[in-house]
């Protein structure tokens, strides 16, 4: 029986979170080296994350729903599967 991957919102979720945690951390800084500025450093990574984190979400959400580049596997066939 062939299978087709997916995932649940919470994954979307949780996946979003770690990564804008890594990003995140980036912008704060790349903005104090740039600036020198702490408080405006945290203040630009505070609205980057909560702002990229709505759209990566929604982003995920929406590539679930198209089909380009995946393909049915059979799990008892491809020894990629897991």
């Amino acid at each position: 029986m062939a299978q087709l991957l997916t995932e649940s919102p919470l994954r979307s979720v949780v996946k979003g979170f770690t990564w804008r945690l890594v990003a995140t951390f980036t912008t704060i800084l790349i903005v104090y080296f740039i600036t020198g500025e702490q408080a405006k450093a945290m203040q630009i990574g505070a609205i980057e994350f909560v702002t990229k984190f709505v759209v990566y979400y929604f982003h995920e959400r929406a590539w679930l729903r198209v089909s380009f580049g995946q393909s049915r596997v059979d799990p008892e066939r491809s020894p990629d599967f897991d």
